[in-house]
């Protein structure tokens, strides 16, 4: 199989790092970069470089190529113009550590989105030629929104959409150079597919009366492969399971979707007070716990997350109740962004509010990352003292999306959004002249 990794930031080189070094050789992992430059940049380098513990590994045999096939063959017949000798060294026969780089443009059949959310669907949208529903999409990125955005505005014939897997991922990584990343935490990373368009049941080998850890779906339940007229739709989607969850030092696992929708709900929390807590106050993650004042605005941030997921969790208890005699087949598969139990809105109305939701497990859980990470510093923060854009909007601007379209009180949210706004404008890190000093 052919799996490209979209975006080459911290999460994009270790995925693609580990998935070279756990596939077998005959398998591809490409690199899609935003650029041609930075991908013919990027073909240059001995290889992708790794660093845990202070051991540096390399993975050569990763293939770097453009979103833009033509800006990217351009720009290689430019380079070749102007060193013609170091072309005629790349033309040479490769040595079995360094392969020939390629850039194709053909059909992708398995894409893994590790860019930052706000990057994604346009990242997606350069992609779009080489995608159907035969694809397969992963979404690694933190906070929420995406999803919904592509499935309203990017993929919305749902006959036609690719597979969709979102994930939970719990890795700690920054980038130490070009190509070279270091990875800090040790974590694990969740996967859950999304609801079938076409009615398949990707869980409908699950023993629910085993406890909740052991219910595993099997890879069987995408497609048996022999005897499943609909294989071919389905092979990407298997493969790309089977190849993830091989990595066995990202240890990820697939799990039923409302558990992973769950955990992803739950880290949606813990990032809505850390970063924009640790951005602004430019400390590590662990200083916030530490103080009265600190705790006091973690607990009233997440009793505003919490209200909003329960009046969220409420539209859907009322929507199933309104469908509950439907037989509109297409309910199953409306989109929603806290969609506990997928397979269907008649569930719903049997299960209560998660209790991971209500407001002192999220806290308990702000502080259990907050002491995990304690000596970490927040992607956010590092984006402010980087000046790049942060993403406030997929994670409190989503709360406060989801706030106003059911009237739900979030002054806190709200606050630390503009906050943050002004944090990037204003360069209070700068030193202040003494004659400014009143």
């Amino acid at each position: 199989m052919h799996i490209h990794v979209l975006g080459f930031g911290a999460i994009g080189t270790l995925v693609s790092h580990y998935l070279r070094a756990a596939l077998d050789p005959k398998h591809t992992v490409s690199v899609v970069h935003k650029t041609a430059a930075t991908a013919i940049k990027a073909s240059h380098l001995p290889g992708v470089k790794l660093e845990r513990n202070g051991v540096v590994r390399t993975e050569r045999g990763i293939l770097h190529v453009a979103s833009d096939p033509s800006a990217y063959a351009l720009l290689k017949e430019q380079e070749a113009t102007l060193h013609p000798a170091a072309q005629r060294e790349t033309d040479e026969p490769p040595t079995q550590t360094e392969p020939v780089q390629q850039h194709s443009a053909g059909p992708i059949e398995s894409l893994i989105v590790a860019t930052k959310a706000p990057e994604a669907v346009s990242g997606i949208r350069a992609l779009l030629p080489r995608l159907s529903a035969a694809s397969t999409i992963v979404l690694l990125h933190n906070g929420m929104g995406v999803y919904e955005q592509l499935i309203g505005d990017v993929f919305r014939n749902r006959l036609h959409r690719p597979h969709i897997v979102v994930s939970v991922n719990n890795h700690g990584a920054f980038v130490k150079d070009f190509g070279q990343v270091v990875h800090t935490g040790v974590g694990s990373i969740e996967l859950g597919i999304m609801a079938d368009t076409h009615g398949r049941d990707f869980e409908g080998s699950i023993d629910t009366s085993l406890p909740k850890e052991e219910q595993k779906p099997e890879l069987n339940d995408i497609t048996p492969l022999q005897r499943d007229p609909d294989a071919t739709r389905y092979l990407s989607l298997r493969n790309t399971i089977s190849a993830l969850t091989s990595t066995t030092a990202l240890d990820v696992s697939w799990r039923p979707l409302a558990d992973v929708q769950l955990a992803m709900h739950r880290k949606l929390a813990v990032n809505c007070v850390i970063n924009p807590l640790t951005a602004l106050l430019a400390c590590r993650n662990g200083d916030l716990f530490k103080h009265p004042s600190g705790r006091r605005l973690a607990a009233q941030i997440c009793q505003e997350i919490s209200n909003v997921f329960y009046a969220e969790w409420r539209r859907e208890d009322e929507a199933s109740a309104a469908t509950d005699d439907s037989t509109d087949e297409d309910v199953t598969f409306v989109p929603s962004s806290i969609a506990f139990l997928p397979v269907s809105r008649r569930i719903v109305l049997q299960n209560p509010f998660p209790a991971g939701l209500h407001q002192q497990q999220l806290l308990d859980e702000c502080a259990r990352v907050a002491e995990l990470t304690r000596a970490n510093v927040s992607s956010m923060l590092v984006d402010i003292r980087r000046g790049r854009p942060t993403e406030i909007h997929c994670l409190n601007g989503y709360i406060l999306k989801l706030a106003k379209k059911h009237r739900v009180s979030v002054p806190v949210t709200a606050a630390l959004i503009d906050l943050i706004h002004l944090r990037q404008k204003i360069p209070i890190d700068k030193p202040v002249p003494l004659l400014s000093v009143l």
